[in-house]
């Protein structure tokens, strides 16, 4: 006989293998009679799953072994019993096995977990057919064999997550429509030992799935009407399309709102039954759905923290009127309108069925608003600097809901090197109509300007339509009126004492806004036009004077970068500049004018540089604008020539413009794009600074 092997790993991995091999080696063992009872701590090894029948109290055990290893296998009587001495065997008191075998050296791994049979080792992945199919991200984003590539495994662990990877990627194909498709794997080891082992994965994604029928069906006893014309556009998915699972779910995941947007607040939405026919590579969608009936708007009601909003100035904002077809979108932006207020920190908004359905199958709904009220107080501060008007600091106190609803109170100052300002102001949002303020303002400044000193007490009252971060309109006003009292002196008339000046002016402006973006526009544009009718006595003297102006922004992406335009011209028609106030003249030069200059730097001046104003100006700007896309897009650059000039005519020209240029960082928040601009003029004169400095915040048109 030859000698049998025996695999020591095999005995090293698994405890349970060792016990059974043992077990076996144990029947080649010489058979020792024993008592008929076991010594107690005597060992009996299972042998097989189901025990045999115990053997006869008489029975006979042999007192000689058979003679070869062959033997035993072969005739070993199932009835024998063998029994293990208590105290622990050695090796040398056992006879060899047949055929000259040496008993193996088995370690024991019952106490402890087994050692792995290979060591733990790096691999690669590569995966190939899921790129074609824009998955890949996905995979590698959901994978674990993926995720864990280049680490320390070994063969099991390697093994188990690409059987986890077929699984993942099978549902991976099945979300893009493919439900016939296969996946290949293929262990590779290195060919040396620096180098990791591969791991290749091959997609065949096989044939696209596409639906052949798609349904929209009522239940028995369904409320609403038929829903097949209502539903079916609003699943997203024709007949000819894949079976797209992503796109099937993403549709029921919205289907709710976009029936109630619809007008039926109340569907009752069943899953989607989807069959797939493997033999034609095609499915069917069954959408069982009872949409409900079809529901007009009833009252508003608001509960909780009101702040004073009752079912009358709910009136006021909300876009529907009781009566009108209920629209989901209508409720939503009610509830972005009361959010929007800031008087709120959380509305909750639900349709109410009320009543039985009205005759005509309709369904009147109230709308229940519930809210919590938010601080309604403001503390805010602001500052700024150009070298010409230096250091500006400005902050503010605000009650938003002092005079409720929605009327606010404001207390503002200014302190700057140029300038100084104490104002109150008072605001009434959705006055009368939506998004409508009224506002009135009374206050008490004084300027220090290299064209002028002046001191001014003003009160004014508008009433205008503007636009919001979170709702950006096309048309935006204001219509007002003002009355001021104001004494100046004009620097660039020495010999001119103070003057007092007593104002009472009527300013206007409509804005037509196409841009993309508020506050950091790179699509569109914006054309502004103002007008002011003003009505001056001065020394015991009247005249009047129109004050006109307009303005035009334009801005267009190219890539990465946004070119950006601005034009202003303005024009005073009635009266000579020396009659006008100084602070009422046009002035060009600064940060929000021609960036280079300090500020009313640019234009005419007298025979000690003081600048005089005047009755018309034009201005220009250009600027290419970059964001990074590093440091999280939160950095930018722009290149800018901006140009200018004031005239002493009523009509404005292009003649002797003066022209600076230079370049800006934006630092992007959340409230607008932070500006830093350094600027110097083009064909310099004796006196004009090299540079000039600006910071504020936004864009600069």
């Amino acid at each position: 006989m030859q000698p049998v092997p025996i695999p020591m790993f095999a005995m090293r991995q698994h405890s349970g293998r060792v016990a059974t091999l043992l077990a076996g080696l144990v029947l080649a063992l010489p058979v020792v009679a024993q008592p008929a009872a076991t010594p107690a701590g005597a060992i009996a090894p299972a042998i097989a799953e189901n025990p045999p029948a115990a053997a006869p109290a008489d029975a006979a055990v042999p007192a000689t072994p058979p003679d070869s290893f062959d033997d035993l296998l072969l005739t070993r009587d199932p009835a024998t019993v063998i029994a293990i001495p208590t105290a622990e065997p050695r090796l040398e008191d056992f006879a060899p096995l047949p055929g000259n075998v040496p008993w193996p050296t088995v370690a024991s791994t019952t106490d402890g977990e087994a050692p792995a049979v290979v060591a733990d080792v790096r691999y690669a992945v590569e995966v190939k057919g899921l790129s074609a199919l824009g998955l890949q991200d996905q995979y590698q984003g959901l994978s674990t064999l993926w995720a864990r590539r280049g680490e320390a495994a070994n063969i099991a662990q390697i093994n188990r997550r690409t059987m986890e990877d077929r699984d993942l990627i099978d549902q991976l194909l099945r979300s893009v429509g493919h439900y016939g498709g296969s996946v290949a794997v293929m262990i590779t080891p290195p060919a040396s030992g620096a180098l990791p082992t591969r791991v290749q994965i091959t997609v065949d994604p096989g044939p696209l799935y596409t639906f052949a029928d798609i349904s929209v069906v009522a239940p028995e006893k369904a409320v609403g009407p038929p829903p097949a014309a209502i539903v079916t556009p609003l699943l997203g998915t024709l007949v000819g399309d894949p079976v797209d699972a992503v796109k099937v779910t993403l549709a029921q995941n919205a289907l709710a709102q976009r029936i109630g947007d619809a007008g039926h607040p109340f569907p009752v939405i069943g899953k989607p039954d989807i069959v797939i026919d493997h033999a034609t590579h095609t499915a069917t969608l069954v959408q069982v759905i009872d949409i409900g009936p079809r529901a007009i708007f009833g009252a508003t009601t608001i509960a909780g923290d009101t702040q004073g909003f009752d079912a009358r100035h709910l009136g006021v904002i909300a876009r529907y009127k009781p009566g009108q077809p209920y629209s989901g979108a209508d409720r939503e932006d009610l509830r972005r309108a009361l959010v929007q207020t800031g008087l709120f920190g959380s509305v909750i908004i639900k349709p109410v069925a009320v009543g039985p359905i009205n005759p005509d199958g309709s369904q009147t709904v109230d709308i229940a608003i519930t809210t919590e009220s938010a601080p309604v107080r403001t503390i805010a501060a602001s500052g700024g600097y150009s070298t010409g008007q230096g250091l500006r600091a400005e902050g503010s106190w605000t009650h938003r809901n002092l005079f409720r609803p929605e009327g606010s109170l404001t207390v503002r100052g200014i302190a700057a090197e140029r300038q100084q300002v104490l104002i109150t102001e008072f605001q009434r949002r959705n006055f009368r109509r939506r998004d409508q303020i009224l506002s009135g303002r009374i206050g008490l400044s004084a300027e220090q300007q290299s064209a002028f000193d002046a001191t001014t007490f003003g009160a004014g009252v508008a009433i205008n339509r503007e636009s919001n971060i979170i709702w950006q309109k096309p048309w935006t006003y204001s219509l007002g009126a003002e009355a001021l009292i104001t004494r100046q002196r004009d620097r660039s008339a020495p010999d001119d004492v103070k003057n007092t000046y007593f104002i009472l002016a009527f300013p206007g402006n409509v804005t037509w806004d196409r841009s993309d973006d508020l506050l950091n526009p790179s699509h569109g544009f914006r054309l502004t036009g103002r007008a002011s009718p003003e009505f001056t006595l001065r020394s015991g003297t009247y005249f009047n004077y129109l004050k006109t102006q307009i303005e035009g922004t334009a801005y267009r992406p190219f890539g990465s970068f946004v070119f950006a335009g601005r034009v202003h011209l303005g024009a005073i028609f009635g009266a000579s500049r020396g009659r006008i106030a100084p602070d009422r003249r046009f002035y060009a030069g600064g940060g929000g004018s021609v960036r280079g200059f300090s500020y009313q730097a640019v234009g005419p001046t007298d025979r000690d540089g003081a600048p005089t104003g005047g009755n018309s100006i034009t201005e220009a700007a250009a600027e290419v604008r970059y964001r990074f896309q590093a440091f999280g897009s939160d950095l930018g650059v722009v290149g800018f020539v901006d140009a200018g000039q004031v005239y002493q005519k009523s009509l404005p020209g292009f003649s002797g413009l003066r022209y600076g240029a230079g370049v800006g960082i934006r630092y992007f928040t959340s409230f607008g794009p932070v500006r830093i601009d350094i600027a110097t003029p083009l064909a310099r004169r004796e006196g004009e600074p090299l540079f000039n400095f600006y910071v504020s915040i936004g864009q600069a048109f």
